[in-house]
């Protein structure tokens, strides 16, 4: 799994991969706008708290905040 860490007022920007199982467990099943700790990661990211605010579902597609279904669902246009 790809993990974009970015600092927006900063503009600083970190693209990790994590291959480890464990190390991603608290990342499941949490919701968009939720604060993770990221010491989960590694040594180096211990004391971090890190927001969700973005993920792609098994397809590929992004998902939306405020969606709470667990399957696709299509978007209304009344």
């Amino acid at each position: 799994m790809k993990l974009n860490i970015s600092f927006p007022a900063t503009g600083c920007q970190k693209l990790i991969e994590v291959d480890d199982e464990c190390k991603l467990r608290t990342f499941y099943e949490k919701l968009m706008i939720t604060e993770v700790a990221a010491g989960a990661l590694g040594e180096k990211w211990k004391g971090y708290v890190v927001q969700i605010s973005g993920r792609n579902n098994k397809q590929g597609f992004p998902m939306k905040q405020g969606v709470l279904t667990h399957g696709q669902c299509s978007p209304t246009t009344e």
